[in-house]
C-alpha cells in the first residue's frame, strides 16, 4: 500500500516537472527565433559617430521613446545641436506570411553635445526578402 502512494507521489512530482519543462524550452526556443534588424543611411555624409548612435538606437528598441536621455548645461541653455539624416531599417522575418521583411524609414536626429535622440517614422511596407 505505501508503496503505491510513494509510486503515486512520484509520478505527480515527474509529471509536475515536464510541464513546467516544456513552457521554459519553448520561450528559449522563441528567444533563439528572435527576428533580425538592419539599419541603412540614405546619406553617405553622415558622420561615424552619427551612424553608430543611430544604429545603437535602432538596434536596442529605443526607437519607442524609452525616456532616459539626459541633457547637459549647454542644451539645457541653448538647446540642442542636432545632427539629422534619414535611415531605413529592415526587420527580418516580421510576420510568418509572405511578404514576411518590414522596412521602415525613418527621419533621425541626435545631439552632438548630448545623449537627445528622437525619429519619426516617415513610412513602412511589407517587402519580399527573405524565404
Amino acid at each position: 500500500m505505501k508503496t503505491k502512494r510513494l509510486f503515486a507521489m512520484l509520478m505527480v512530482i515527474v509529471i509536475s516537472m515536464c510541464l513546467f519543462v516544456i513552457p521554459s524550452s519553448a520561450a528559449d526556443e522563441a528567444e533563439s527565433a528572435h527576428t533580425h534588424i538592419e539599419v541603412y543611411f540614405e546619406d553617405e555624409n553622415l558622420s561615424e559617430e552619427f551612424k553608430a548612435k543611430a544604429t545603437a538606437y535602432f538596434l536596442n528598441g529605443a526607437a519607442k521613446g524609452d525616456g532616459t536621455a539626459t541633457y547637459g548645461l549647454t542644451c539645457t541653455l541653448f538647446g540642442h545641436k542636432l545632427e539629422t539624416g534619414t535611415t531605413s531599417t529592415i526587420t527580418h522575418k516580421a510576420r510568418t506570411t509572405a511578404p514576411r521583411c518590414l522596412k521602415r524609414y525613418y527621419d533621425y536626429s541626435a545631439c552632438t553635445r548630448c545623449d537627445y535622440e528622437t525619429s519619426t517614422l516617415k513610412s513602412s511596407s511589407y517587402i519580399y526578402c527573405c524565404s
